[in-house]
Protein backbone atom coordinates (compact mmCIF):
# COMPACT_ATOMS: atom_id res chain seq x y z
CA UNK A 1 0.00 0.00 0.00
CA UNK A 2 1.43 3.45 -1.09
CA UNK A 3 1.64 5.94 1.77
CA UNK A 4 -0.93 8.00 0.14
CA UNK A 5 -3.81 5.04 0.38
CA UNK A 6 -2.56 4.40 3.77
CA UNK A 7 -2.72 8.29 4.69
CA UNK A 8 -6.68 7.80 3.61
CA UNK A 9 -7.43 4.48 5.47
CA UNK A 10 -6.48 6.28 8.63
CA UNK A 11 -8.26 9.74 7.71
CA UNK A 12 -11.41 7.56 6.95
CA UNK A 13 -10.89 5.09 9.71
CA UNK A 14 -10.72 8.30 12.02
CA UNK A 15 -13.02 9.97 10.63
CA UNK A 16 -15.84 7.43 10.53
CA UNK A 17 -14.82 6.51 14.42
CA UNK A 18 -15.28 9.89 16.04
CA UNK A 19 -18.43 10.74 13.93
CA UNK A 20 -19.81 7.47 15.62
CA UNK A 21 -18.59 8.60 18.95
CA UNK A 22 -19.85 11.56 18.84
CA UNK A 23 -23.46 10.39 17.84
CA UNK A 24 -23.40 8.24 20.56
CA UNK A 25 -23.20 10.86 23.19
CA UNK A 26 -26.24 12.25 24.96
CA UNK A 27 -26.40 15.82 24.22
CA UNK A 28 -25.11 18.95 21.23
CA UNK A 29 -23.02 20.54 23.89
CA UNK A 30 -21.36 17.48 24.95
CA UNK A 31 -20.91 16.11 20.87
CA UNK A 32 -19.74 19.79 20.76
CA UNK A 33 -17.49 19.55 22.81
CA UNK A 34 -15.94 16.26 22.22
CA UNK A 35 -15.39 17.37 18.90
CA UNK A 36 -13.59 20.25 19.28
CA UNK A 37 -11.64 17.96 21.97
CA UNK A 38 -10.45 15.56 18.19
CA UNK A 39 -9.85 18.61 16.70
CA UNK A 40 -7.28 19.84 19.61
CA UNK A 41 -5.67 16.62 19.60
CA UNK A 42 -5.22 15.58 15.49
CA UNK A 43 -3.97 19.35 15.48
CA UNK A 44 -1.66 18.60 18.02
CA UNK A 45 -0.44 15.40 16.34
CA UNK A 46 -0.30 17.14 12.89
CA UNK A 47 1.93 19.49 14.16
CA UNK A 48 4.08 16.66 15.89
CA UNK A 49 4.70 14.87 13.11
CA UNK A 50 5.97 17.97 11.31
CA UNK A 51 3.23 19.47 9.67
CA UNK A 52 3.34 23.25 9.57
CA UNK A 53 1.35 25.00 12.00
CA UNK A 54 -1.91 26.59 9.13
CA UNK A 55 -1.76 23.13 7.15
CA UNK A 56 -2.55 20.81 10.32
CA UNK A 57 -5.13 23.52 11.25
CA UNK A 58 -6.80 22.63 7.52
CA UNK A 59 -6.10 18.82 8.07
CA UNK A 60 -8.20 19.02 11.73
CA UNK A 61 -10.79 20.88 10.85
CA UNK A 62 -11.45 19.11 7.67
CA UNK A 63 -10.94 15.73 9.13
CA UNK A 64 -13.67 16.63 12.31
CA UNK A 65 -15.85 18.55 9.75
CA UNK A 66 -16.09 14.81 7.90
CA UNK A 67 -16.93 13.32 11.27
CA UNK A 68 -19.38 16.15 12.28
CA UNK A 69 -20.99 15.40 8.95
CA UNK A 70 -21.04 11.54 9.89
CA UNK A 71 -22.32 12.50 13.19
CA UNK A 72 -24.93 14.40 11.86
CA UNK A 73 -26.01 11.95 9.14
CA UNK A 74 -26.40 9.05 11.77
CA UNK A 75 -28.19 11.19 14.13
CA UNK A 76 -30.70 11.92 11.31
CA UNK A 77 -31.39 8.43 10.25
CA UNK A 78 -31.66 7.18 14.22
CA UNK A 79 -29.57 5.02 13.34
CA UNK A 80 -28.96 2.68 16.74
CA UNK A 81 -25.14 2.45 16.49
CA UNK A 82 -22.70 0.02 18.76
CA UNK A 83 -25.78 -1.13 21.61
CA UNK A 84 -27.04 2.64 21.89
CA UNK A 85 -28.80 4.87 20.10
CA UNK A 86 -27.28 7.65 17.38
Amino acid sequence: MRASDELLHSVTVWVTDIGTQAALLPSEADRAAFLAERCRELLEEACRSGMDEPSALIFARSCVEGAERIMRELLALGTPVAGGRA
